[in-house]
């Protein structure tokens, strides 16, 4: 293994080189020496083809790729994105045989230079296809190690056939990842061969797929080094996804995402080590049987997220059944748009959730209060967040109306938390319910540290306010006012109070727009 600590060696100086603050770089090829790296400083004047000699007195000692081992020349090569590799062939003979076994092979509008806002679809997606197409045609299939095909906009240019082609051309053993985002084909998904996953069982560890079909069997082969696997709109039913999970024996994470034929979820008694599980969507799933996890097992479920918008009482399930399948759950994020919530009196106790996430979806004059059930069923919770929801109209709870009595509030006296240091509720609104529960948080909470009230609906990944029609404005405003009339002075000098107002360049404009 000599040869590989020589190569890793060989790669982190080359980096270390090509990073070197003031330095110029040129990458040139001549009869004498070959494939050569020039160091010049940045003050002296660029290095010409057929210039460079090692008595330069513009360059630092250049280093010469084409005399590295084949080994090493392939391993520095892998380390560099797909373009840059294929860019690099075209220079040397050698770089060339190494990009034909090029192992990390991720193709999407960016990796093969293509704009995707430039020109029809149909015209972009041809070019797509044509570049994998070559780029596939031209790699002799060994040592792939990573193939991520990232094509659903190309459905109609891209076929079955090519599908075919391209996976049966580096899909080979010794592959670790595969993640496959495939295009609708005349109305039909594509179906993945289980041969072909049965030809990498031995070597696969991380598994995605999107917008297929998957029929696995136990004839698919041992699975043993699988870890992650991940299911977005695939046609797959809980049969033959219990034939597929009875092949791992490692699993670590599992994500079922919008899987329509699939009605009950079992998860298998052997995979111990399974701990991250990840529902969405799944319209016609009812249940999810949990087989593999015991009190004493440490590796068992940590984290889950359970996506309750097609169903009714998510949270009712999570304070009442979830604890007996997910006793030692340490982050939970639930999602719910339809719930008739009643308040338990005596909670499943989750002894070591640590960070809870709630979101409320489209759910008018929800009763919020007796969410405060999960800070009693939560003794070591540390942070909370809430998602009220989005208000399309006037909370007819609102603390705000003069009929509505403040003097008259609810509390829960057993709700103790020690841990809790930052609550952060989104879409805060005036309802009463929810400042009751954001009195009895303040009240019952000795650890608090930060409180975030955020009255509008949040930031998407660029920082731009989401949209905000004129009624859920008009109601974050009744919001920012029952904060300053109601919470603001309740709230302790130990805690730091953050309050998100309705921007003025993106939302309170609306507010001059008929309503609707």
């Amino acid at each position: 293994m000599a040869w590989r600590h020589d190569a890793m060696r060989a790669g982190r100086d080359l980096s270390r080189c090509l990073e070197l603050d003031g330095v110029h770089r040129d990458l040139s090829f001549d009869e004498r020496h070959g494939l050569r790296v020039s160091l010049a400083t940045a003050k002296g004047p660029t290095c010409q083809h057929g210039d460079i000699s090692e008595d330069s007195g513009n360059t630092i000692p250049v280093l010469e790729l084409d005399k590295f081992p084949e080994d090493i020349l392939h391993h520095i090569l892998s380390l560099v994105p797909l373009r840059d590799a294929a860019r690099a062939a075209c220079v040397s003979r050698r770089f060339l045989r190494s990009w034909r076994r090029f192992p990390n092979l991720t193709f999407n509008w960016e990796t093969v230079g293509l704009n995707f806002d430039k020109g029809p679809l149909y015209e972009r997606a041809k070019k797509l296809a044509n570049r994998i197409h070559h780029i596939l045609e031209n790699h002799s299939g060994i040592e792939v190690k990573t193939l991520k095909l990232q094509v659903r906009t190309c459905g109609d240019v891209i076929i079955a056939n090519h599908l075919d082609i391209w996976l049966r051309a580096a899909v080979k053993s010794g592959i670790v990842e595969l993640a496959l985002d495939l295009p609708r084909i005349h109305n039909l998904r594509f179906n993945l061969s289980c041969s072909l996953i049965s030809s990498v069982a031995s070597s696969l560890q991380s598994f995605s797929l999107s917008y297929c079909a998957f029929h696995p069997t136990l004839t698919i082969g041992l699975l043993r080094n699988v870890k992650n696997v991940c299911l977005t709109l695939v046609h797959i039913t809980e049969e033959e996804l219990g034939c597929f999970l009875s092949c791992t024996t490692s699993l670590e994470k599992l994500e079922v995402s919008q899987c329509d034929d699939i009605t009950c979820l079992k998860i298998p008694s052997h995979l111990q080590q399974l701990s991250i599980l990840r529902v969405f969507l799944c319209r016609r799933l009812h249940m999810i049987e949990i087989n593999a996890l015991s009190i004493n097992n440490s590796s068992q479920l940590r984290r889950m997220t359970m996506n309750g918008q097609c169903f009714s009482g998510m949270f009712q399930y999570a304070l009442t059944k979830l604890q007996s399948i997910a006793s030692n759950l340490q982050s939970l994020t639930l999602l719910s748009s339809r719930e008739c919530f009643n308040m338990p009196s005596l909670p499943d106790k989750f002894l070591h959730l640590r960070n809870l996430k709630i979101h409320c979806f489209v759910m008018e004059n929800f009763d919020f209060f007796p969410l405060v059930s999960f800070l009693k069923a939560c003794p070591a919770l540390e942070s909370f967040f809430l998602l009220a929801g989005r208000h399309l109209d006037v909370r007819r709870d609102s603390i705000m109306h003069q009929y509505s009595d403040s003097s008259h509030t609810r509390r829960v006296a057993e709700v103790h938390q020690d841990n809790l240091k930052k609550v952060t509720i989104t879409g805060f609104c005036s309802a009463k319910s929810l400042i009751e529960l954001t009195w009895q948080i303040l009240e019952s909470s000795s650890s608090l540290q930060c409180l975030v009230l955020d009255t509008t609906s949040g930031y998407d990944n660029t920082g731009i306010c989401n949209n905000m029609e004129r009624k859920a404005v008009m109601e974050a405003l009744r919001g920012v006012e029952a904060i300053k009339k109601y919470i603001k002075g309740k709230v302790p000098s130990r805690v730091n109070l953050e309050v998100l107002e309705p921007c003025g360049r993106c939302h309170i404009p609306n507010l001059h727009k008929p309503g609707r």
